[in-house]
């Protein structure tokens, strides 16, 4: 369990600027603002929502598996991603393999950095504002890591769903 690991956690805040200011002031390094869009795939013949998988295309250039969580309070999972040249053609393969186009998720993302750890302060439309902290490596390291900068920002209650699980949730669908 230490190759390719994705550990993070996520949290639901009101006031993202609160955030903001302390890693300002914990000197982590600004790397932008986007917007996100994710396009998400259900399998032909496994239900990825039973499975706690993910297949996503982001932003046209991206192309992701994500597999099931691998603890209890954390989002920690496998990951691997690979760059794509032409996010349409990918979709058009997919769905004549048989995958299915779930959801879209859209969001607006303010990227920091510090040493090895990524915090994302996200704002969706649909879902409000979260922030995410996440780390790639070894599971006991960056999970150490990405606990320690959560108490640091002062977060709690985080959420083991994903934004896809939120927001088919909150539609009430997940195979339409």
């Amino acid at each position: 369990m230490e190759e390719n690991i994705e550990v993070e956690i996520k949290s639901k805040v009101e006031d993202l600027e609160r955030i903001e200011k302390i890693l300002k002031s914990l000197n982590a390094v600004f790397l932008g603002e986007l917007e996100e869009r994710d396009i998400y795939f259900n399998h032909p013949m496994r239900d990825f929502k039973l499975t706690d998988e993910a297949l996503r295309i982001r932003n046209g250039r991206e192309f992701t598996y994500k597999g099931p969580k691998v603890d209890e309070d954390t989002k920690s999972r496998l990951e691997f991603t690979v760059k794509i040249e032409n996010g349409e053609n990918m979709r058009l393969i997919l769905e004549k393999l048989g995958f299915k186009a779930v959801a879209e998720v859209r969001k607006k993302r303010r990227n920091y950095k510090i040493g090895d750890v990524i915090i994302s302060l996200d704002s969706l439309p649909q879902l409000g504002n979260f922030v995410e902290i996440e780390c790639f490596g070894s599971y006991s390291s960056s999970r150490k890591k990405v606990l320690e900068l959560a108490e640091k920002l002062g977060l709690k209650n985080f959420e083991r769903r994903s934004y896809l699980e939120l927001l088919l949730e909150k539609s009430g669908s997940w195979n339409d």
